[in-house]
């Protein structure tokens, strides 16, 4: 009995020494460590945020249709270095702006012109009263619904080149059209020039030998012989890399030829004129691929039914690694399902291919998760060697019907190898959150580029800095993923840093996106200026996923958005990022059963500042 006392005498003894000691250690941690202020670099009920930092797609621009490209200053030491954007627009409804130019004979004011150097923060530019950059005057053909137009700078004579689409009105006295009495079958096609990319864009047109009015440059009813009027709209200019210039469009609703409605090429003479004889229709609504002998409209055939769909328009066209791909958007603007769709060929006008589904078929469409609704219309830009993607969306998440409109986003457009082997282009969203800026814009770097990153369990490391958002069929698999209760993922430098923010980008779906970040522990190399004494590591508890993008009640989940922390500059040689099982949304899978694993998108370190 005595020795059993002296035995749990002795055991209680251990245990409170332990007890001592690891209250002791605890102190000792507290003490080499202060807790880190931060932000979250976005208003939690509005859409203000730090845009230095990022970009954000809010609702600041609106319109359809946009065209934008970049130009360099290296093309233009003027007006370089910008975005340039053109939505459909026009002042025919503001007859108080229009009202001091009616004595001039202009019926219109058209195409307003924006800028940006991030894409995100646009500026009203056009060169013409209210921003626009282009004029419409009383001689004109292009009277009426003047859409999608797009600018692109020919490289020969340092001129920009507007292609647009408009109705010519009835009653136009000209031969170059049938007057069925029909207005959808008078599109046509149009072309305008100016010496700067913000206007003002000058019309030009052809003389009508028998009447003396002018006409549109491009027709196809009079250069391909057609028997009635072949209406066209959504012109899309792109120049090959041997400097050949190609002109897609979609051949719109009509009175005679309904059945090829779709996406069709020309190859360009000159800025303004076709070579009708290679016309071609690239894609058709409902086909797998189309063949036609080029120049004879007639002979169009469908290949291999797809799956249904209501149209084919809205063409933009992307070459990489030799390939072209024919972006187009279906269903229709108004339905939430409009999104950017792919066609691949060897060829710039003939044997293009829808991508199947699981290959790649879908480029962008925020209907697949429900987040942003009508994406479609793009067009793409290409700065340096990375690809943009700017699109309309519908203004409103819910419905097209509340009348809240159309209004612009933008988004990296990346490429990507399918199981096919075939590099393909996908979206980057489209998102509705906090993305970084890129370093030539902002100053900062993303410092992912140069860490060294170990985890302490889970797959798929590449991917926290692939710079791909796994939205779509083909990325989906892109996402580093662990399952135990808890992983660390450790950054290291070999030499100190300065970090500014970090974006943990969540998971594309609920099943394995965490609500919170449990600790983010920085290692500081040494004191910043705005502490009073020295400590080992600042840290960040519990850093929640914002509210914003996820709205548990009504199960409304923004993928792939981030959880993002922002602060004065701390010199760090390494972060850990603790993640827990216990902290996701949704800790049952949708058998029922126990699931702890967690998906991570991506992960930015934001520092470094060069400017």
């Amino acid at each position: 009995m005595k020795k059993m006392h002296r035995l749990l005498s002795l055991v209680l003894a251990v245990m409170m020494c332990l007890s001592l000691a690891a209250c002791m250690g605890s102190q000792q941690e507290q003490d080499s460590l202060v807790y880190l202020d931060y932000g979250t670099g976005i208003d939690p009920y509005t859409d203000k945020y730090n845009t230095e930092l990022y970009g954000f797609n809010g609702n600041a621009v609106d319109g359809p249709d946009p065209g934008c490209f970049y130009v360099s200053e290296e093309e233009d030491p003027e007006w370089g270095g910008y975005f340039y954007m053109y939505p459909t627009s026009f002042a025919t409804n503001d007859w108080a702006q229009l009202y001091k130019y009616k004595e001039q004979g202009i019926t219109n004011l058209v195409a307003s012109c924006y800028r940006s150097k991030d894409l995100y923060n646009w500026e009203l530019c056009g060169a013409l009263e209210g921003g626009y950059s282009c004029v419409v005057d009383q001689e004109d053909w292009c009277q009426n619904y003047w859409w999608a137009p797009e600018v692109i700078r020919n490289p020969k004579d340092g001129k920009y080149y507007m292609y647009f689409n408009a109705m010519m009105p009835q009653g136009y006295n000209t031969s170059a059209v049938v007057d069925t009495g029909y207005n959808w079958a008078r599109m046509f096609l149009g072309v305008a020039v100016s010496d700067t990319p913000v206007g003002p864009f000058d019309i030009l047109y052809d003389i009508d030998p028998a009447t003396g009015v002018r006409i549109p440059t491009i027709n196809f009813h009079t250069g391909c012989k057609t028997e009635d009027n072949w209406s066209t709209i959504d012109a899309n200019p792109f120049f090959d890399e041997d400097g050949t210039l190609y002109l897609y469009f979609n051949k719109h609703t009509d009175d005679s030829y309904g059945n090829l409605n779709g996406i069709w090429g020309v190859k360009m003479k000159s800025m303004t004129k076709p070579d009708y004889s290679t016309v071609s229709c690239v894609t058709l609504a409902g086909a797998q691929s189309v063949t036609m002998t080029p120049g004879q409209i007639e002979t169009v055939e469908k290949g291999p039914a797809t799956a249904f769909e209501g149209l084919n328009e809205g063409p933009t066209m992307v070459k990489h690694n030799g390939k072209y791909f024919m972006l187009f958007s279906n269903f229709g603007y108004t339905s939430p399902a409009y999104g950017v769709y792919a066609a691949v060929s060897d060829n710039p006008l003939t044997g293009f291919e829808k991508l199947d589904p699981a290959d790649g078929y879908t480029v962008m469409d925020g209907a697949v998760h429900n987040h942003v609704l009508g994406t479609g219309h793009c067009a793409v830009a290409k700065k340096g060697d990375q690809h943009y993607i700017i699109y309309h969306r519908h203004a409103s998440k819910y419905s097209w019907t509340d009348g809240a409109g159309r209004c612009i986003g933008a988004d990296k457009l990346i490429f990507t190898e399918n199981e096919a082997g075939l590099e393909i282009p996908q979206a980057n969203g489209p998102s509705k959150n906090l993305v970084w800026l890129e370093e030539d814009i902002s100053g900062y770097k993303n410092l992912m580029e140069t860490a060294k990153v170990n985890v302490s369990s889970g797959s798929g490391v590449e991917y926290l800095r692939d710079g791909i958002m796994p939205y779509y069929v083909v990325t989906k698999d892109l996402a580093f993923t662990a399952s135990e209760e808890e992983v660390t993922i450790t950054l290291s430098w070999d030499e100190a840093v300065s970090v500014n923010s970090v974006m943990i980008f969540n998971s594309r779906d609920t099943f394995t996106a965490f609500s919170k970040v449990a600790d983010i522990r920085f290692k500081l190399a040494q004191k910043p200026e705005w502490l009073s004494a020295e400590y080992d590591y600042a840290v960040i508890k519990d850093l929640l996923f914002p509210e914003r993008y996820y709205d548990v009640e009504a199960e409304e989940y923004t993928p792939c958005a981030p959880a993002v922390a922002e602060f004065d500059s701390v010199m760090v040689t390494e972060i850990q990022i603790t993640l827990k099982g216990a902290d996701k949304y949704l800790t049952t899978n949708k058998f029922g059963e126990k699931d702890l694993s967690i998906a991570i998108s991506e992960i930015a370190v934001l520092g470094g500042a060069t400017k």
